[in-house]
C-alpha cells in the first residue's frame, strides 16, 4: 500500500459522564477478561493512566477498575481525599473525549499484518497523546470564589485511556475513549473542572490529533493523503 492516497478524517467527540456509580462500567466491563481473549478478538486492552494530574495523583500504568471508580466519585484512589470543590457535589464525573480515527485508517488497522497494525496503533497512541497534551496547556481551568469568579489554570488532567479497536456494532474503528475525570489541581488544592475551556478547545484539538496521526503514518509507511469525495 506504500505510496497509495488514504483519505483521513479527524474525530473527536465530547461526552459527559454522570456522577452515578456505574458512571464507569462501560469502559472497564469491555476489557478482555486475559490476553488469550484479547488475541481471540473478545475484549479490549487495558485502560491506561494519562495527564499530568494522573502522576500528580501518582496513578501510573493500568488503569485498576477499583481506582478508577474512585476517581469518579471525585475521591483520590489512594488518600481517599476529596477530588472536587466544597461548593458542593458535582453532577459530572468527568468527560468522554473519544479520539477515532478515520474509517480509512481503522480498516488498515484491521485487515493489515501485524508489524503494520502496531505502526498504525502506535500513530494513533501517539496522536492522542499530542492532543491531550495540547488541551492541558490551553484547556486546563477551574474557578473558585464566590460565584467562580476567579479562574485559575489547573496542573494538568487525569486521564483513564481506553483504546478499542471496534465499534459497538463491532465494526473495525480504531478509536481511545480519554475518560478525563473532573477534577484538576491549583494553587494548592483539588477542584472541578471548568469544562468550558475543553469545549472551546476540542476542534482544535481534533485538527492536532488529525496531523499528527497523518504525520506518523506517512513517515513509518510512507502512504500518501488525498482529499475527501
Amino acid at each position: 500500500m506504500v505510496g497509495q492516497p488514504v483519505r483521513l478524517r479527524s474525530v473527536l467527540s465530547i461526552g459527559k459522564l454522570a456522577g452515578s456509580p456505574e458512571a464507569g462500567r462501560y469502559y472497564t466491563d469491555a476489557v478482555a477478561r486475559g490476553r488469550e481473549d484479547y488475541y481471540q478478538g473478545s475484549g479490549e486492552a487495558p485502560g491506561a493512566w494519562a495527564g499530568a494530574g494522573a502522576q500528580l495523583l501518582e496513578l501510573d500504568g493500568r488503569v485498576d477498575d477499583e481506582h478508577f471508580g474512585a476517581l469518579l466519585r471525585g475521591v483520590d484512589p489512594k488518600s481517599g481525599n476529596a477530588l472536587r470543590s466544597s461548593r458542593g457535589p458535582s453532577r459530572t464525573a468527568g468527560f468522554d473525549l473519544t479520539f477515532s480515527a478515520p474509517k480509512s485508517v481503522s480498516v488498515l488497522f484491521g485487515i493489515a499484518d501485524e508489524e503494520t497494525v502496531v505502526v498504525v496503533r502506535r500513530a494513533h497512541d501517539e496522536a492522542v497523546t499530542a492532543a491531550l497534551g495540547y488541551l492541558e496547556r490551553a484547556a486546563t481551568f477551574t474557578r473558585r470564589g464566590t460565584n467562580g469568579r476567579e479562574m485559575l489554570r489547573g496542573e494538568g488532567l487525569v486521564v483513564a485511556a481506553f483504546r478499542h479497536r471496534t465499534s459497538r456494532a463491532g465494526d473495525p474503528q480504531l478509536h481511545t475513549h480519554a475518560v478525563v475525570a473532573n477534577t484538576t489541581f491549583a494553587a494548592g488544592a483539588w477542584s472541578t473542572l471548568d469544562s468550558r475551556a475543553i469545549h472551546k478547545h476540542a476542534k482544535t484539538a481534533g485538527y492536532l490529533y488529525h496531523a499528527e496521526l497523518r504525520h506518523q503514518i506517512s513517515q513509518e509507511l510512507g502512504l500518501g493523503w488525498g482529499p475527501l469525495l
